[in-house]
C-alpha cells in the first residue's frame, strides 16, 4: 500500500472508533438515564456519521477496501447494540 493509501485508512478507522466510542457512551447514558446526555450523544452520532459518509466517499472511491472497512464498522455495531440491548432487557 502506498502511503497515501494508509494514511487515508489510517484516519477512516479513527472515524469509525468515535463513533464506537460515542455508542458505547449512549449505552451508558441509557443505564443511567441522563435524558441530556441522550440527546447530545445522538446528534453527536449523527454528525459524525454524516462526517465520515462524506470523507469516506472522496477518499475511497467505490473499491474493495471500502466494503472491508464498511463490514467491519457494521460488523461492531451490531455486536456492540445487541451487548446494549442485552444489558438494558
Amino acid at each position: 500500500m502506498t502511503e497515501k493509501k494508509k494514511t487515508e485508512s489510517f484516519y477512516l478507522s479513527i472515524g469509525y472508533g468515535v463513533i464506537l466510542m460515542l455508542l458505547l457512551a449512549a449505552i451508558k447514558f441509557l443505564l443511567v438515564d441522563d435524558y441530556i446526555g441522550n440527546f447530545i450523544i445522538v446528534v453527536s452520532i449523527l454528525c459524525m456519521g454524516s462526517i465520515i459518509r462524506y470523507f469516506e466517499r472522496s477518499l475511497l472511491p467505490v473499491s474493495r477496501e471500502r466494503r472491508i472497512l464498511k463490514a467491519v464498522f457494521i460488523g461492531c455495531v451490531i455486536v456492540i447494540g445487541l451487548g446494549g440491548f442485552l444489558i438494558l432487557f
